[in-house]
C-alpha cells in the first residue's frame, strides 16, 4: 500500500513593508512549520488568518498563494475534495461542471467533454510561479479523487507553464516532475484493474498496452529526477520507482506483459536508499513518516520474493529486520507529531512485519492497535486492511468468534469507502480484484467452515458482494438498494438459488422462506462443462449444434448443481438466482434434467441480492409504454465502438405492432425519432411503466463496451443513468431486444447488471446473446399477452419460451434460452 506524499513549494507572497503584508508573510512562514510538524488544522487556520489580510489589502498573489497554501493543509488532512475546491477558486477555473468532478460525479457529459473544457479553462492562466504552484497542486488532488486522467492534463499544462519561468523556479519543475511520476502510477493501477476485472479479450489487450506505456512513463519521470540528484524530491522518487517496479514485477507472474526490469535496478535503488541512516531526515515530518513506511512496505515484498531477495541482499542480511527498523522510527515520528493516521498506517506495517516474522500474537496486538487508531479517525481505506488482516489471523489461531468479527468490521469499513469514494488511495479505487473482492471471499469460507448455522451470513456476504461488484463496475459510488416495505416479508419472496465459487470449491445454497439448505461440489468437476458450453452457446454456430452437442453439458451441470437440492424446491413456480460472476452468463433455461429443461418447470429470475426479487411475481397494473427501436442502419451503426457488420432490424415495426395488440398506450420512437435528444426529452416528459428498445445492444464486463444504439449514437451505461429517471417512481419493466455480449467475455452479463442498475428499472428483460429477429418478436408478443392476461414477469416469460421451445422452427434453445429477467 504506496502512500503517495505530496511535496510542498511555498507559495510565498513578496515581502513589503507594509507591516500588515509583512504579518501575513510571517503567518505563511509558521504555517509551513506546523505543516511539517504533522499539524495540518492548526497550519489550516493560520493560513486562512493570511488570507484574510491579503484579501483587505486586495493583494491578488497573496490572496492565490495562501489559498494555495490552505490546500496543502486540507491535503494532508485526508480532505481532498475541499483541498481541490480550494485551489479551483485560487485558479478561477470555470466550467461547466466543477474542475473537482470526479468520474463518477460528472453529470449530463462525457469524460472526454470534461476533459476538453478542462483543457479549454487551463489557457487562460497567466504565468507566473503561484499559478504554476497551484496547477501542480489541483493535479495532485485530482488523482487522489479518482480523476488521474484529469490529473495528467493538469500537470502537463503545469509544465508547459514552469518551463518558461525564470531557471530559479526549477524547484517548481522537479515538483511537477515528481507529481507526473505519481500520476502516470496511478494511470497504471487503474488499468492493472480493468485488465484483471474484465473478461472481454481486446479490452484485456487495449488495457494491457495501456499499462505497459505508463510503466513506461512513471519510470521515466522518476528517473529524470533521481539523475538530477536533489536530496528530498530524489529520495521519494526513489521510493516511488522502487514500489513500481515490485508491482510491475508482481504483477509480470499474473500477465503476458513483456520485457523485464533488471533485478540489479532494484537492487541499486535498495543500496541508495539504505545508505544513509539520516537520509529520511532531509524530508519534512509527515512525509519522512510516510517514505520510510513506504520503503518498509516494499523491503517487506522483497523479503517474501524468494530470487529477488537472493540478487538483492546478501545471506546474512535479514530485510525483514531492515524493515522493523524503519517502521518503528516512523512509529516513534508518528507518535511525536500526534498524527493518528500516520502512527495508524505505521503499527499495521510493523504488525506485518511481525506477522511474516512468524511472531503472530505479537503481529495481532499491533493490528488492534492499528485498526483502533484508524477508526478513531475514520480513516476506513485503511482500518478496512487492519481488519482483513485480524481476521486472517484469528482464523489461523482458531478464535472464529474474533475472526468473524474482523471480517464483518472490514466489509462495514468498505462500505463506508464506497460511500464516499472521493478522497482514498488509487490501489483501492482500482483495485478491485485485489484489494476488494478477497476479503469477501475469505469470509464467506471462514462462515461456510463454520457449519450449517452460519451459511445464512455467507449468502448475505455474497449479496453484499453482488452489490460491490455492480458499484465497482458503474464506478457509482455505493448504491442504494431500498429495503423491503413493512407489508413485504419473506412470503413474497420465491426459493433463491445461490452459486458462489471460493477457491477449489462451489457452494449451493437454497434460500426459502423458513430455512437454508446447502451442498457444496468440486469447483474441478464444474469447470469443463460450463466452459465447452459457455463456449458453444456464444458463438454464432451454436444454431447449428446438435442437441447431443451441448445436452451433455447440460445436464452434467444440472447433476451436479441443481440434482442435489431439488428435494428442497417446489416442483414448479418462481425460483430467485444469485449467481456469482463464474456463472453469470450460463442460460439457466438450458440445465437439463434428461427428460426436460428447467424452463418446463421453472420462471427463472437472476438478481444481486434477495431484496430485488420481491415483487418479480406479481402482476404488472400499469402498462403504459415507451417504445425506441432502429429498422434501417443508422449513423451510430459507424461509431469506433460499435461492432462492424451489425445487420438492419426491419422487424422492428412488426415487433412494435406485436405489441400494440397487447399493451396500451404506446408512444413510439422509431429511426430517426429514437435519437438520444428526443429520448431523454421523452423520458422527461412522461413517466412509462415499460420501456421496451428494440435496437443493438451489446454487454460486457467492460463498461465503455456496454452500450445501446441510439439513432445518433451510442447510449454508454453513463449516459442511461440520466436518460432512464422517471422522477421518483422507477421504470417497471426494461426490455432490451437485439442483444449480443461482447466476444470472449465470460462475465459479460454483468453489462446487464450494470444497465438495470442505472435505468433504475424493478425488472429487466434482457439476452445473453444476438438472437434470431423473427423468433424475438415472436417471444416478446406471447410475453406481453401473458403480461396483459395478468401472468407475472417471470412466469410471462417462461410461457413465452416454452411457445418457441414447442414450435418445431424454433424450438433450438439458440431461440429463447438466452434471455433473462434481471431484477
Amino acid at each position: 500500500m504506496l502512500l503517495i506524499i505530496c511535496w510542498h513549494v511555498q507559495a510565498k507572497a513578496q515581502s513589503f513593508p507594509n507591516s500588515e503584508l509583512s504579518q501575513a508573510q510571517i503567518l505563511n512562514d509558521q504555517g509551513f512549520q506546523e505543516l511539517d510538524q504533522g499539524q495540518p488544522q492548526t497550519a489550516l487556520q493560520t493560513w486562512k488568518s493570511a488570507y484574510d489580510i491579503y484579501r483587505k489589502l486586495k493583494y491578488s498573489n497573496g490572496i492565490v498563494g495562501s489559498l494555495i497554501n490552505q490546500s496543502l493543509a486540507l491535503q494532508a488532512s485526508g480532505l481532498y475534495l475541499t483541498a481541490c475546491q480550494t485551489l479551483s477558486q485560487a485558479l478561477t477555473l470555470e466550467l461547466e461542471n466543477s474542475a473537482c468532478s470526479s468520474p463518477i460525479e460528472l453529470k449530463d457529459i462525457s469524460q472526454k467533454t470534461y476533459q476538453e473544457q478542462l483543457s479549454h479553462a487551463l489557457e487562460k492562466q497567466t504565468l507566473e510561479s503561484v499559478r504554476v504552484i497551484g496547477l501542480r497542486n489541483l493535479g495532485d488532488v485530482l488523482r487522489l479523487i479518482g480523476n488521474p486522467e484529469a490529473s495528467l492534463i493538469v500537470l502537463f499544462k503545469a509544465m508547459s507553464m514552469a518551463k518558461t519561468l525564470d531557471s530559479k523556479e526549477s524547484d517548481i519543475k522537479n515538483q511537477i516532475l515528481l507529481s507526473l511520476g505519481n500520476t502516470e502510477r496511478a494511470l497504471f493501477i487503474q488499468a492493472k484493474g480493468k485488465y484483471e476485472l474484465t473478461d472481454e479479450v481486446l479490452t484485456k489487450q487495449k488495457t494491457l498496452k495501456i499499462a505497459k506505456s505508463k510503466i513506461k512513463n512513471a519510470l521515466q519521470f522518476y528517473q529524470e529526477l533521481v539523475a538530477r540528484k536533489l536530496n528530498g524530491l530524489t529520495l521519494q522518487a526513489q521510493i516511488n520507482q522502487l514500489d513500481l517496479i515490485l508491482d510491475t514485477e508482481k504483477w509480470r507472474n499474473t500477465t503476458d506483459l513483456d520485457g523485464s526490469i533488471q533485478k540489479e535496478q532494484i537492487k541499486t535503488l535498495v543500496n541508495n536508499l539504505l545508505k544513509s541512516s539520516t537520509i529520511f531526515e532531509s524530508l519534512p515530518a509527515i512525509e519522512s513518516v510516510y517514505a520510510q513506511l513506504n520503503l518498509a512496505q516494499s523491503l517487506i515484498e522483497i523479503d517474501q520474493n524468494v530470487r529477488l531477495k537472493q540478487i538483492v541482499f546478501s545471506n546474512k542480511e535479514n530485510p525483514l529486520s531492515t524493515s522493523l527498523f524503519l517502521a518503528n522510527k516512523a512509529l516513534t515520528l508518528s507518535q511525536n507529531l500526534g498524527n493518528n493516521r500516520a502512527e495508524s498506517y505505521a503499527l499495521g506495517t510493523v504488525a506485518i512485519i511481525y506477522n511474516y516474522s512468524g511472531k503472530t500474537l505479537k503481529a495481532v496486538q499491533y493490528f488492534e492497535k492499528a485498526m483502533a487508531l484508524a477508526q478513531s479517525v475514520q480513516a476506513w481505506d485503511i482500518a478496512y486492511e487492519w481488519q482483513w488482516q485480524l481476521g486472517r489471523l484469528y482464523r489461523l489461531l482458531n478464535n472464529f468468534e474474533k475472526a468473524n468479527q474482523a471480517y464483518a468490521s472490514a466489509i462495514n469499513s468498505l462500505d463506508q469507502v464506497r460511500g464516499n469514494l472521493i478522497g482514498i488511495n488509487p490501489e483501492l479505487q482500482f483495485d478491485f480484484k485485489e484489494k476488494v473482492e478477497p476479503v469477501y471471499h475469505e469470509y464467506m469460507e471462514l462462515l461456510f467452515s463454520q457449519g450449517e448455522a452460519t451459511a445464512q451470513r455467507a449468502v448475505e456476504i455474497q449479496e453484499k458482494l453482488k452489490i460491490a461488484e455492480i458499484e465497482n463496475f458503474l464506478q457509482c459510488g455505493k448504491l442504494n438498494i431500498p429495503s423491503p416495505s413493512n407489508n413485504q416479508d419473506s412470503k413474497d419472496l420465491p426459493p433463491i438459488v445461490y452459486l458462489i465459487k471460493l477457491g477449489q470449491q462451489v457452494e449451493v445454497v437454497v434460500k426459502t422462506p423458513n430455512k437454508f439448505y446447502r451442498n457444496t461440489v468440486d469447483y474441478n468437476q464444474l469447470v469443463t462443462p460450463i466452459d465447452n458450453l459457455l463456449k458453444l452457446v456464444t458463438k454464432k454456430q451454436f444454431i447449428l449444434a446438435n442437441e447431443s452437442d451441448y445436452i451433455i453439458y447440460s445436464q452434467t451441470i444440472y447433476n451436479l448443481l441443481f440434482a442435489p437440492i431439488k428435494q428442497y424446491l417446489p416442483n414448479s413456480g418462481t425460483l430467485g438466482f444469485v449467481l456469482d460472476s463464474f456463472f453469470q452468463n450460463i442460460p439457466i433455461d438450458i440445465l437439463h434434467d434428461g427428460k426436460n429443461y428447467l424452463a418446463s418447470s421453472y420462471s427463472i429470475v437472476i438478481a444481486s441480492s434477495s431484496q430485488q426479487f420481491y415483487n418479480q411475481s406479481r402482476k404488472l397494473n400499469n402498462f403504459d409504454a415507451l417504445f425506441g427501436g432502429i429498422s434501417e442502419i443508422s449513423p451510430s451503426f459507424n461509431n469506433p465502438s460499435v461492432p462492424k457488420n451489425l445487420p438492419a432490424l426491419p422487424e422492428v415495426r412488426a415487433e412494435v405492432e406485436s405489441i400494440k395488440k397487447n399493451v396500451s398506450p404506446v408512444s413510439t420512437l422509431v429511426n430517426t425519432e429514437f435519437n438520444s435528444r428526443s429520448f431523454q426529452k421523452k423520458i422527461e416528459n412522461d413517466y412509462f411503466s415499460i420501456v421496451h428498445l428494440s435496437t443493438h445492444a451489446q454487454f460486457s464486463s467492460d463498461p465503455e463496451q456496454t452500450f445501446i444504439l441510439a439513432w445518433d449514437k451510442p447510449l454508454n451505461v453513463k449516459d442511461l443513468r440520466f436518460l432512464l429517471k422517471n422522477g421518483t417512481e422507477a421504470i417497471n419493466l426494461l426490455i432490451l431486444s437485439a442483444c449480443q455480449t461482447a466476444k470472449g467475455d465470460k462475465r459479460s452479463a454483468l453489462g446487464i447488471a450494470g444497465i438495470a442498475t442505472q435505468a433504475g428499472a424493478l425488472t429487466t428483460l434482457a439476452s445473453l446473446w444476438l438472437v434470431d429477429a423473427d423468433s424475438t418478436a415472436l417471444l416478446m408478443g406471447e410475453f406481453y399477452k401473458g403480461l396483459k392476461n395478468g401472468l407475472s414477469k417471470a412466469e410471462a416469460l417462461r410461457l413465452a419460451k416454452l411457445s418457441l421451445l414447442n414450435n418445431k422452427t424454433y424450438s433450438h434453445p439458440y431461440y429463447w434460452s438466452g434471455f433473462i429477467l434481471v431484477g
